[in-house]
């Protein structure tokens, strides 16, 4: 057991940290009562949309990080709603509610699904996007690609390629099966999935009362483990050569108490976008836009209202 879980643990510090067929979705089937799902070529993508108050402002698209989904980006969604925002948050495949990658899925590159989504829903509007870690990765790459109104990224993660030896080893069968297993048992144990939660926030009365079951139950979809490896050795690496060309504004928001995101990385993606503004989460943990929301709505809030 103490191997599992160590084995465990690894795994989702080091797919935060490097970043480096099952259709989850079902149009009969939805997850939560918001719940869409938008097919393309072998994906099934879903996704949430929270709508405006008031006076409407624009849309946002908000991509979440390595091993969560859109409850990640439920509390910023009721903030920046409320604010006049619609505010649609999707699941990137292999998490979520979205299609599980195998041996025979079609591989579409992450960046190209997002566009497309948002061109199936506001082909003529200019989007706001928002993206952390894992997802501020994607993030930077889909602002390279189409004109989005801002960026702004919350504790971002620039993603690498993995060499063909590694991602074959990853998506052996031995290894696919044994995270299968992990994702589907250990995250069963309450304990250590708010181990993990204490980690990314650094907040101890958040994480004593944290929904664990929000972040545990599409984990344990068929195939999750398994849709994971097949992901890591697909993962497209994010453009940081060529992010200097993303003409929108851009906001970059990091935490003084992230245990994911070292200073390299940090810098790394400053150094790529030298003209973006930054706000640093005193206190704050990897996922500070869950227990800190309504602070960073209110920085994010000033910084589109420029």
């Amino acid at each position: 057991m103490k191997k599992l879980l160590a084995i465990f643990l690894a795994v989702v510090l080091s797919g935060l940290t490097c970043i480096v067929g099952f259709a989850a979705g079902e149009e009969a089937d939805k997850p939560f009562e918001n719940s869409e799902f938008f097919t393309y070529g072998d994906y099934s993508i879903h996704y949430r949309k929270v709508e405006h108050h008031g006076t409407y402002k624009g849309r946002i698209m908000m991509l979440h990080g390595f091993g969560q989904s859109t409850y990640s980006w439920e509390n910023m969604a009721s903030q920046m709603s409320a604010k006049g925002y619609d505010c649609y948050m999707a699941d990137l495949p292999n998490f979520g509610y979205s299609t599980r990658e195998n041996a025979d899925t079609e591989v579409i590159y992450r960046e190209e699904l997002v566009i497309e989504l948002m061109k199936s829903i506001a082909d003529d509007d200019k989007w706001i996007l928002a993206g952390h870690s894992m997802g501020g990765g994607v993030a930077i790459n889909v602002a390279q690609e189409t004109d989005v109104k801002a960026l702004f990224l919350v504790c971002p993660a620039p993603m690498a390629d993995m060499s063909s030896m590694p991602a074959g080893l990853m998506t052996n069968p031995v290894v696919t099966g044994m995270m299968n297993f992990v994702f589907k048992y250990l995250t069963r144990i309450d304990f250590l999935m708010r181990m993990i939660v204490l980690m990314a926030t650094n907040n101890k009365e958040y994480t004593k009362a944290y929904d664990v079951e929000k972040v545990a139950a599409p984990l344990q979809l068929p195939d999750s483990g398994a849709g994971l490896c097949y992901m890591m050795g697909n993962v497209r690496s994010t453009d940081l050569e060529g992010a200097g060309a993303i003409d929108c504004p851009v906001l970059i928001i990091n935490a003084t108490n992230d245990m994911i995101i070292n200073d390299s990385m940090k810098q790394s993606v400053a150094d790529a976008l030298p003209n973006a503004e930054h706000y640093l989460v005193e206190g704050g943990g990897h996922i500070c836009h869950e227990d800190r929301a309504e602070e960073l709505s209110a920085v994010v809030f000033d910084f589109l209202n420029k």
